[in-house]
């Protein structure tokens, strides 16, 4: 399986036809075809579904373009990182939660690529186990993730700054004008909190006792469509103060008293050899945070 026909197979998965990806890529249609064949062949298994008037992948072929992906991208990235032509070039990749804390990290991430400019930077939003898992795959050089989160297996430093956790609510609800939300108000709340178990846990730590299937009404990875459920009358929000846009006035935050909060922490693979960028963002990053 050669990395030719690994791109190969991304442009027709990309293109949607065959005649399209050939046309792209610059090859005869047939020579295209053949090249999947083979595939096919070395792999035991049918990649595209060709019994209807396109073509499809099918449940193994879609796997294989994913991970066809996600091998191209370390094949580039490791041959752009090696690359000598300049004083220092190739990508940073980086993931990140949604908050203001990332500003350090971006900050340095700038400083980068203003000094090199043959270093491309590449960004992904998600939460923290999405990051974990592209880490994990060698797709993401540095990850940040907003606590609590295992970091055990990963090299990391801390993020100034604390992120506070509270209720997000419609302005007309019973609970809009306190000051804080106590654990006796959350007391058969109807409740949106994070798919991930930590924060849960989290929460059932600070209530004293566990959130019930019945008052859990949703969970979300991300805020924004929470945040339109919250709207729309659904419950309450689990989320963080900064998450909200301050000109927003259909949502209001209200902290957690006794107050809730937790740190940002930059992550990346414990006990591997980084890039030549990887090393520079981390220089930079280091010296910037020491002078704050």
């Amino acid at each position: 399986m050669e990395l030719r026909t690994l791109r190969y197979l991304v442009a027709i998965a990309d293109a949607g036809t065959m005649t399209a990806a050939a046309q792209l890529l610059h090859v005869s249609q047939p020579a295209l075809s053949r090249q999947i064949m083979d595939l096919e062949e070395e792999l035991h298994t049918t990649i595209f579904d060709r019994s209807g008037r396109g073509i499809s992948l099918t449940s193994s072929g879609t796997y294989l373009v994913n991970r066809a992906r996600q091998i191209l991208a370390l094949t580039d990235g490791t041959v752009a990182a090696l690359d000598q032509q300049t004083p220092l070039s190739g990508p940073l990749s980086i993931g990140l939660g949604e908050s203001p804390l990332n500003q350090p990290v971006l900050t340095a991430a700038a400083q980068l690529v203003q000094q090199y400019p043959a270093v491309h930077l590449r960004i992904y939003s998600g939460n923290a186990d999405e990051i974990f898992e592209r880490l994990d795959h060698g797709l993401l050089d540095f990850g940040v993730v907003i606590d609590p989160a295992d970091k055990n297996k990963y090299a990391w430093t801390s993020i100034p700054g604390r992120n506070i956790w509270g209720l997000a609510m419609l302005p007309t609800a019973p609970l809009a004008k306190k000051k804080g939300i106590t654990p006796a108000d959350m007391a058969r709340l109807p409740i949106m909190v994070s798919d991930r178990a930590a924060v849960q846990q989290m929460v059932e730590n600070w209530l004293g006792a566990p959130l019930t299937e019945n008052q859990v009404v949703t969970r979300y990875n991300l805020i924004y469509n929470a945040a339109l459920l919250t709207r729309a009358g659904v419950g309450y929000a689990v989320t963080l103060s900064h998450l909200l846009d301050p000109t927003d006035q259909t949502l209001t935050f209200i902290p957690f008293t006794p107050k809730l909060t937790t740190a940002m922490t930059l992550i990346w693979p414990k006990n591997s050899i980084q890039s030549p960028v990887a090393r520079a963002f981390l220089k930079i990053f280091d010296e910037k945070k020491d002078l704050e």
